[in-house]
C-alpha cells in the first residue's frame, strides 16, 4: 500500500509520461507535486521504488521506468484531477 504523498508523486509521473512520452526530471516532479525539498521527492521516489510500482535507471535524467502501466481505472491515473486541485 502506498502513502497519499506517493500516490501524488506517481499520479503525477503518469500523467506526465502520457502527456510527454517521456519520464519527468526529478525537479519536475519536485515543482509539479510542490515538494519544498529535494531530496523528499528522492524519498518518495525511492519509497515507490522499493515497493516495485517504479525502476529508477541510474546515472539517466530521465530515468524513471512505471513497472505497472496505468488503466484508466487506475489509482495513479485517478490520481491526475487531484493534483490539479492542489495548484
Amino acid at each position: 500500500m502506498i502513502t497519499a504523498k506517493q500516490q501524488q508523486v506517481l499520479g503525477y509521473i503518469t500523467h506526465y509520461v502520457m502527456e510527454h512520452q517521456r519520464a519527468p526530471l526529478i525537479r519536475e516532479i519536485q515543482e509539479g507535486c510542490q515538494i519544498r525539498s529535494y531530496k523528499s521527492a528522492i524519498d518518495r521516489l525511492s519509497a515507490l521504488e522499493r515497493k516495485g510500482i517504479i525502476k529508477r535507471l541510474s546515472n539517466k535524467h530521465r530515468g524513471i521506468r512505471l513497472l505497472q502501466q496505468p488503466t484508466a481505472g487506475s489509482p495513479a491515473v485517478e490520481a491526475v484531477p487531484a493534483l490539479q486541485e492542489v495548484r
